[in-house]
């Protein structure tokens, strides 16, 4: 009997800069009893989801519906479903025109998510007959204000934190407070978090226009904290840490 691929979708996060890792999919009850109707073999690893079945299977239009759990805990913190109501859950929708997109359902809708630990979103895949799949779903990333927290001898100093990846447009920061002990600088436009990312910021002195640091850390989903501005309102921030 021949087989052929019907199913070819991966998924990846931009928090990881386009890995497949940190996902493991499930298939939904209703889903592994159509995948069985129809003799087919469904391979699911590292985030990848590949269906290959006769080339007689699925003849109508068919609808598959996977979980997706959370394999790495990061992942809470720097998903990015801001789209989404309170009161939905997220799912991605893939089509046979090779579209992606995610849109929110009811929880109301999907009792089974109260039995189920960890899901992060669904996978929901539109199959017509004769037009595999295949594709990859980007799962987005938060975007923050990054806040540089200097501490030490130079903290009470005036800084300046420059962008050397942008020269043209650099990412500007505001020093939002300043003390004998540490000082808070917090940048005035989102940043996407992204780990791994070659660092793009230094630490001058604004003075002599030395650098202090010519690498600062990237900002972590892991140090998320609230920020007061100049204006003063606050902000959700991603912290970064510097003693100098």
């Amino acid at each position: 009997m021949e087989y052929v691929r019907f199913v070819d979708v991966a998924l990846c996060h931009e928090y990881f800069n386009g890995s497949t890792c940190g996902f493991k999919v499930v298939p939904s009850p209703e889903t592994a009893e159509i995948l069985k109707r129809e003799e087919s073999m469904c391979r699911i690893y590292d985030g990848k989801v590949r269906i290959m079945a006769p080339t007689t299977s699925f003849v109508k239009n068919t609808t598959l519906f996977f979980y997706v759990r959370a394999s790495i805990a990061d992942i809470w913190n720097v998903t990015n479903f801001d789209g989404i109501a309170h009161d939905e859950f997220p799912v991605a929708v893939v089509t046979s025109e090779q579209e992606t997109r995610f849109e929110g359902r009811p929880k109301s809708e999907m009792p089974e998510l109260q039995r189920m630990f960890g899901v992060v979103f669904a996978l929901e895949i539109h199959l017509e007959f004769g037009k595999p799949v295949v594709c990859t779903v980007k799962v987005p990333a938060k975007r923050m204000r990054w806040c540089y927290c200097v501490s030490g001898a130079n903290a009470e100093r005036n800084l300046q934190i420059n962008d050397s990846l942008k020269t043209a447009e650099p990412i500007e920061f505001d020093c939002v407070e300043r003390s004998p002990r540490f000082s808070l600088y917090v940048s005035r436009c989102e940043i996407p978090i992204v780990s791994g990312a070659p660092s793009r910021f230094q630490l001058l002195d604004t003075k002599t226009s030395k650098v202090l640091v010519k690498n600062l850390p990237n900002a972590s989903g892991k140090k998320v904290a609230k920020a007061s501005l100049d204006d003063g309102s606050r902000a959700i921030v991603a912290e970064c840490f510097v003693n100098l």
